[in-house]
């Protein structure tokens, strides 16, 4: 861990031993670790605003994304990754590649958000893609279904109504 220029923490986990046949162990502990961090900070810090686009190193992409966490235990339910500038579902299923291991160790539904199929906000709707637990096919959906989906999950999640994922055995 180390703090960034804007007085956040990084994450960046690292070991000293070849590491190509446990990526999937590393990045599970790593998503683990940072979604501790993630909610500590919700907690006991005021919101701070997106990194602004500046300060990035180059050739770094600032990518918004939202854990919800649940209501009464705090445990995350879910995350949306808002890519808004995707409006095709070739260039949304090739943005979750990106994101394969980290939907690959994930203990909760993750979904890729793209861009809106209409500039009316009361109409539009976005299209969507759930990259975790599994990958499915690409949907429009308005983020009113989305809000359903996630209360629905808060709901759920203390109530011994939902399975905890587990990590899949291989990767490929």
């Amino acid at each position: 861990m180390s703090e960034t220029i804007h007085g956040d923490t990084q994450l960046q986990p690292y070991l000293t031993i070849d590491t190509a046949d446990n990526k999937a162990v590393i990045a599970f502990i790593a998503q683990q670790m940072t979604d501790a961090l993630i909610m500590d900070n919700a907690l006991h810090s005021p919101q701070r605003s997106a990194v602004r686009p500046e300060h990035l190193p180059k050739g770094v992409q600032a990518i918004e994304s939202q854990l919800f966490p649940c209501s009464r235990c705090n445990e995350i339910i879910a995350r949306l990754i808002f890519v808004t500038e995707i409006n095709t579902a070739r260039e949304l299923h090739e943005m979750a590649n990106k994101f394969e291991l980290e939907a690959f160790v994930s203990t909760y539904p993750i979904w890729l958000i793209g861009a809106p199929d209409s500039d009316d906000d009361d109409i539009a709707k976005h299209l969507t893609l759930q990259i975790a637990p599994a990958k499915g096919d690409v949907y429009y959906e308005h983020p009113d279904i989305m809000n359903t989906r996630l209360i629905k999950l808060d709901l759920e999640h203390c109530l011994g109504n939902h399975k905890p994922l587990q990590p899949h055995k291989d990767l490929h």
